[in-house]
């Protein structure tokens, strides 16, 4: 049992604080911010760090996720000026996540351009938590705005890395860091999460599937492999990196599927070869991994995207959106993921120290991440702690 949290304003992460002390006189005054992320309490702390850097909270736009927003942190952010925008909490169960958020992203960057004098600000970053928005911008917005991205995830940066962008953008999605001890942090919380809600429909799995050999993937292998509970199989389109090569003709032999991919790696083509009371959980982005939509058009609207649906004696956990995502703000938020806020607030330093006339992919800067790794190691406050790569 975790301990109880102080109120959302009250809490204190001492790695947010220590980055913050590291750029205690970098001044974020005519700064814009526009970002995407999930709104849970630890990021209202780190935009409370931003505001200590003398960042306006009217100059703060913040769009969040209908699975991943707290309805505490947004009505916060509101009182405290920001302009956080009402479609984070928006969710159509007929409609697919990533193209619902597409369109509220049209919305909330028309109401930016109508309303921002753009060249009143010295800098203006984009926070990106996916690549949607860093994409729509380096297609809406001119050339002439200097603007600075920062790309947090690896599927926003998969998403991003092909394209033309005319802007920098400071890569923490692939920081060192960022890949070995975020990992294990998300991982062992969707454990927790799976077998929470399997124990609710009263079904033992014995073997497992993991979808995507990628970071997440790996780990969670590793994970629960380690509880000698599971009988275990992976699964790649990398044929290389997978214990079969085709794979409906696997389907039927697994208890529990795990999506990890970042894509849709079952369409509604493999749905008739699922075993009989099968589970899906995603660890992935949005609710594209199983192609979710298509499970939700066969029930009723639903109105609680954290809700778990049994179709043709299949459940569906969450509503397809990440399990490691859910209604139990507190208990999921847990003090590890100061190490993300953390190397968020630092990108955003980072960023604002950046010169815009630059352009391409940015790596965190190195001696950043360590020292970073050393607070965080000092703390003592993970887990899953690992030696350093």
């Amino acid at each position: 049992m975790l301990p109880p949290k102080s109120s959302l304003t009250d809490r204190k992460l001492p790695l947010v604080d220590f980055v913050k002390n590291k750029f205690v006189n970098l001044n974020f005054e005519n700064t814009l911010i526009i970002a995407a992320q999930h709104l849970y309490s630890s990021t209202y702390v780190m935009f409370k760090a931003l505001f200590e850097l003398k960042l306006k909270p009217d100059n703060l736009y913040v769009i969040g996720k209908c699975y991943s927003t707290d309805p505490n942190v947004y009505a916060q952010l509101q009182e405290d000026g920001v302009k956080v925008s009402p479609l984070s909490l928006k969710f159509d169960s007929h409609i697919s996540y990533d193209k619902d958020f597409e369109n509220s992203l049209e919305i909330f960057l028309k109401e930016i351009e109508e309303k921002v004098v753009f060249e009143k600000f010295e800098k203006i970053i984009v926070l990106d938590d996916g690549g949607h928005l860093l994409s729509k911008i380096n297609k809406k917005f001119k050339k002439d705005v200097k603007i600075i991205g920062i790309e947090q995830t690896s599927s926003g940066y998969n998403r991003l890395k092909n394209k033309h962008i005319f802007f920098p953008i400071v890569n923490m999605a692939r920081s060192w860091i960022k890949l070995q001890y975020e990992s294990p942090i998300i991982t062992q919380l969707a454990y927790k999460k799976i077998m929470e809600k399997i124990l609710n429909i009263k079904i033992k799995p014995q073997k497992v599937l993991i979808l995507g050999n990628g970071v997440i993937g790996k780990q969670i292998y590793s994970d629960l492999k380690k509880t000698k509970k599971f009988e275990l199989s992976m699964y790649d389109v990398d044929h290389d990196n997978s214990d079969f090569r085709v794979l409906k003709k696997h389907l039927s032999k697994f208890d529990l599927i795990i999506g990890c991919s970042g894509e849709t790696s079952l369409s509604p083509s493999h749905f008739k070869f699922f075993k009989k009371n099968a589970i899906l959980a995603s660890i992935s982005s949005s609710d594209r991994e199983f192609d979710a939509v298509s499970f939700r058009k066969l029930c009723p609207q639903i109105f609680n995207c954290h809700t778990t649906l049994k179709v043709n004696d299949t459940y569906l956990l969450n509503c397809g959106f990440p399990i490691n995502f859910d209604k139990d703000f507190d208990l999921i938020d847990t003090d590890d993921f100061q190490l993300t806020r953390g190397l968020v607030l630092a990108s955003l330093c980072q960023a604002r120290l950046v010169n815009s006339t630059a352009n391409g992919w940015l790596q965190i800067n190195e001696n950043i991440q360590q020292f970073i790794l050393k607070e965080w190691k000092k703390l003592g406050k993970s887990r899953f702690m690992n030696e350093k790569p």
